[in-house]
């Protein structure tokens, strides 16, 4: 036991130096490894896939090719049919920003004096301070967002190095995992490769069931909001999608769009775009997978809250990405050395 404690100190030591070096260093860190974690998180979910096709009695190689074209035609499809409602969207809806804009501002000014005015002054302060900021963030930054988003999908899927990479991690896994067992002194091998099977199990919980959530998100409430002719409804549920990622801020945040877009018809659309938002996520959390996020990672509620606070403030949109997971291995990790079997 003692020797596991003071084995977990230096671990906590060394696990605090890297986090710094991390914040020190991260634009540099993303700009070089984002290739790389792409590569490796592709790689980890195609590997399955890779596993049944070898278990059908296909070589590694022909397994990963099989794979690869699979995936080319997913998004041959994805290029043909889905990307094109996509961008015309996209395109109206940036046409369509000056007009939008006006429009928020008077439906801002109607809510001030017709619902706000009977609040108590201060209250009414606060509400002005911010629904003007609401407006002149929605004025100057809808085109700049969507500009960021489209750099940030250019620098992290490169279509050249990221399947070159991939391809090399799955041919050369076990070349990998012999290192790995190399490196690993023998009376540590049983220990540290069944923590690695926890974390694994972990992240694949944690991965499919966000893919799986995501997609439901998306295609749902594109319906619902086709349903009740809300515009621009595609593009919206595929923000949805994206949004739902992020753990309990996500699916909140994703209601904003469809109600701001459905208030710049009516007031009345306004709100049955708010139900059909509402309607998918209890949906979501009823029947598909409830408390997924918290029973996949093992994780409470708050501390996931707090790991996405924290993991945006100090490494932006990887952090909100990546720190449930972290915390979750790290947990794993801690729980596996500090307590004795």
């Amino acid at each position: 036991m003692q020797v596991k404690k003071v084995y977990l100190l230096f671990l906590i030591i060394g696990a605090i130096g890297l986090l710094y070096f991390f914040i020190k260093n991260w634009v540099s860190i993303k700009n070089i490894l984002s290739p790389f974690f792409v590569s490796a998180l592709i790689a980890y979910l195609l590997n399955p896939m890779v596993k049944f096709f070898n278990s059908k009695g296909f070589s590694t190689f022909l397994s990963i090719l099989l794979v690869f074209l699979i995936v080319a035609l997913v998004i041959l499809f994805f290029s043909f049919y889905i990307l094109p409602l996509l961008i015309n969207e996209i395109v109206i809806f940036v046409k369509m920003i000056p007009f939008y804009t006006e429009e928020l501002q008077k439906i801002l000014i109607q809510l001030k004096f017709n619902y706000f005015s009977y609040l108590p002054p201060q209250f009414e302060k606060v509400l002005d301070k911010n629904l003007n900021a609401l407006n002149n963030l929605f004025a100057s930054r809808v085109d700049l967002v969507f500009k960021s988003t489209v750099a940030i999908l250019k620098d992290i899927i490169d279509v050249i190095i990221v399947p070159i990479i991939t391809f090399y991690l799955l041919k050369d896994k076990n070349v990998f995992e012999k290192e790995i067992e190399r490196m690993i002194p023998s009376k540590y091998h049983d220990s540290f490769f069944a923590l690695l099977k926890k974390i694994d199990k972990i992240l694949s919980k944690y991965i499919r069931a966000q893919i799986y959530l995501s997609i439901f998100v998306a295609i749902f409430t594109s319906i619902g909001l086709s349903l009740i002719k809300v515009k621009y409804a595609f593009l919206i549920g595929i923000l949805a999608g994206i949004l739902n990622i992020i753990p309990y801020i996500g699916p909140i945040l994703s209601i904003i769009p469809a109600v701001l877009i459905g208030l710049l018809d009516s007031l009345s659309k306004g709100f049955w775009a708010l139900l059909v938002c509402l309607l998918v996520q209890q949906i979501e959390n009823a029947f598909i997978t409830p408390k997924i996020i918290s029973d996949s990672v093992g994780l409470h509620p708050i501390t996931v809250i707090f790991s996405l606070i924290a993991g945006e403030e100090l490494f932006g949109v990887w952090g909100l990405l990546l720190s449930v997971p972290v915390v979750a291995i790290g947990k794993v990790i801690v729980t596996e050395i500090f307590i004795e079997k």
